[in-house]
């Protein structure tokens, strides 16, 4: 759908108006959603203490076109939400706004781009690699007996999961394309316990990108890796199935959400956002999901994590009645889900956090070359470190070329296609390991 924008000064804004871009980039703010329904006062404070103007979008929102181009025209007043006046008891605007500049708005802006000293990147893909890997493996393994214990008892031991993804979380932490490599070549061949650890992946890196801190990370782990506990009361006959479900055994798989929060419930799990991944990680953004067909905001934004998530996974990893997506077709079928399955602010920064080419994933170029995704570019996710490993004609670069800022920059050379890993016999373990 094209969005129609009108420009506004900030002094006009309101309740209900949603901004759709600003009169500077959105980097040099602290909003971690680029386009936003303006919830309150502080909302707009914020957007006066940093932009003169900004585009309102007529189309989206909760006013109307005329009532927005009213008050864009000539400022009328809006009964519903009259201009606030500035009270005694209150700090003055220039004061607010020194604040929002110089103390909150840059701590903001630094927690939602991970410029705090406990996000910074402190290891490179290929230092981080074998503690990746490591990490990953040992939280399989530890997941299995998770679950195995959870069938025979019923419940799960919550220090146990919490020791499991400790060293998931450290390692993303240290560098998130090292985890997403790990993630990505791996064969999981395990549907269940595999994905369980690699939605727990997704979801630490997610968080990771929107800036939570260590204890909300923890929580995001202990979430993604539980998504699926409910999966202890299914028959062996449906959770080894090697085919499509018939209608009878999709409805006993769809009884895991409740099944799920019993597990949590007879562990004495009652952290709000663990609850909250499970209980709604299969609702959808226009009400299609399940087991409760909630609607938008009626979701919680840990539901919105989890759905998304194990989305992805589930589109990424292969299965005896469906083979696996590459990265990019996995991230272009999710961008066009905006504003249906998922909201179209979630589906953008999750996009932002995987990449549109993730770590590890062959992709070729314009001219038919090939090669690797070595890192990603925070800058544009459509210009990641890569390093060439095949020619046009199928020969090896030798030695490998590395693309080099100023390859992009010409506009000569682009990326057309991305594959699955493995594409023309490429082993990212050659490269990282």
């Amino acid at each position: 759908m094209h969005l129609k924008r009108i420009p506004m000064d900030t002094s006009r804004l309101r309740v209900g108006m949603y901004v759709g871009a600003l009169d500077r980039p959105w980097t040099e703010t602290p909003f971690v959603f680029q386009g936003f329904v303006i919830k309150d006062s502080f909302d707009i404070d914020q957007l006066q203490s940093y932009c003169s103007e900004v585009y309102v979008e007529i189309d989206r929102g909760k006013l109307t076109e005329t009532e927005i181009r009213s008050i864009a025209n000539d400022g009328g007043a809006d009964e519903r939400q009259p201009r606030r006046q500035t009270k005694s008891a209150e700090l003055p605007n220039w004061l607010k706004r020194w604040l929002y500049r110089t103390r909150l708005g840059e701590l903001l802006a630094a927690r939602a781009r991970n410029r705090t000293g406990a996000y910074v990147r402190s290891a490179t893909v290929r230092m981080e690699a074998p503690h990746a890997k490591q990490a990953y493996k040992q939280c399989v393994n530890s997941y299995k007996r998770i679950f195995e214990e959870a069938r025979r008892t019923g419940v799960v031991d919550i220090k146990v999961v919490i020791r499991s993804v400790k060293p998931v979380i450290e390692s993303i932490l240290r560098n998130p394309d090292a985890m997403a490599w790990t993630v990505f070549s791996g064969k999981r061949s395990n549907r269940h316990y595999s994905r369980a650890v690699a939605t727990a992946v997704w979801a630490v890196m997610f968080g990771r990108h929107l800036g939570f801190d260590r204890a909300g990370l923890k929580n995001l782990a202990v979430g993604g890796l539980l998504l699926d506990i409910g999966y202890v009361s299914l028959p062996d006959e449906i959770l080894n199935t090697m085919g499509a479900f018939y209608k009878d055994e999709l409805l006993q798989v769809r009884k895991h959400v409740q099944a799920g929060m019993e597990v949590l419930r007879r562990s004495n799990i009652d952290e709000p956002a663990v609850l909250d991944m499970l209980k709604y990680h299969h609702e959808r953004y226009d009400g299609s999901g399940y087991p409760h067909q909630l609607k938008g905001r009626d979701i919680t934004p840990h539901g919105r994590i989890a759905g998304i998530v194990d989305c992805y996974d589930a589109m990424t990893t292969k299965s005896s009645y469906s083979p696996a997506q590459g990265a990019y077709a996995a991230a272009r079928e999710l961008n066009e889900m905006r504003d249906q399955q998922f909201h179209a602010e979630v589906v953008e920064q999750f996009l932002k956090t995987i990449g549109m080419f993730p770590t590890g994933s062959v992709v070729e170029l314009n001219d038919g070359s090939a090669g690797l995704v070595l890192e990603q570019n925070p800058e544009n996710s459509l210009h990641p470190k890569v390093v060439l490993l095949r020619t046009p004609s199928g020969e090896l670069f030798d030695p490998p070329r590395t693309l080099k800022e100023d390859d992009w920059a010409d506009s000569k050379v682009w990326i057309a296609k991305g594959h699955e890993h493995g594409a023309y016999g490429i082993d990212p373990m050659e490269h990282f390991a």
